[in-house]
C-alpha cells in the first residue's frame, strides 16, 4: 500500500480489512509521513482508532494530540472524548490532563468538555486523578464547566438541552 491508496480508502467509511490494510502501512511507514497522514484526515471517523494502534512514540503521541485538541474549534463531545481517549491511551492521563490543562484560557470549551469524560477514563486508584481534581477546581474557580440545562415540563418530566445552546 502507498499513501494514494491510503487516502482513497478514507474516501470512505472503513471497512475491518481495510482498516487493517491502513494500520499496517502507518506502522511501516515513517514518523512524519504517519503523523502528516493522520492528521490530514483528523475529520475521518476512525482516526484516533487508527492513531491508537499506529502511534508508539511519545513525540508522535504528542504532536498528534496537540493536534486533535487544536482542532476542536467550538464545543464538540465526541471529538473531545476521541482525542482525550487518545491521549489517556497513548500518553497517561497525568500528559493528557496537563496538556487540556494548558488551554484553560485559549480553549476553554475542551476543558470543559474534557473534564465529562475523563472521569470515565481514569478511575480514583489512578495516578492521574488528582490533578484531574485539581483541574475541575480550577476550572470550576473560572466559571469554565457549564451545568447541564435542565427543563421541567408542565407534565413533571425533565428535559436536558445543550449547554452551549444559546
Amino acid at each position: 500500500m502507498d499513501n494514494s491508496s491510503a487516502v482513497g480508502l478514507m474516501r470512505r467509511p472503513l471497512e475491518a480489512r481495510d482498516f487493517n490494510q491502513i494500520a499496517q502501512w502507518l506502522r511501516r511507514a515513517e514518523s512524519d509521513t504517519r503523523v502528516s497522514f493522520l492528521t490530514d484526515h483528523i475529520a475521518h471517523s476512525a482516526i484516533y482508532r487508527l492513531a491508537i494502534s499506529t502511534i508508539n512514540n511519545r513525540t508522535e503521541a504528542y504532536q498528534f494530540l496537540r493536534f486533535g485538541l487544536d482542532s476542536i474549534h467550538s464545543a464538540h463531545s465526541q471529538k473531545t472524548k476521541a482525542v482525550a481517549q487518545f491521549g489517556v491511551t497513548k500518553l497517561g492521563g497525568k500528559r493528557t490532563i496537563a496538556e487540556i490543562a494548558s488551554r484553560i484560557n485559549s480553549q476553554p470549551h475542551v476543558v470543559d468538555m474534557a473534564l465529562y469524560w475523563l472521569p470515565s477514563m481514569i478511575s480514583r486508584k489512578d495516578p492521574a486523578y488528582f490533578p484531574l481534581q485539581d483541574l475541575r477546581k480550577r476550572a470550576a474557580e473560572l466559571g469554565i464547566t457549564k451545568p447541564a440545562r435542565r427543563t421541567v415540563n408542565s407534565d413533571g418530566s425533565v428535559t436536558f438541552s445543550d449547554r452551549y445552546a444559546d
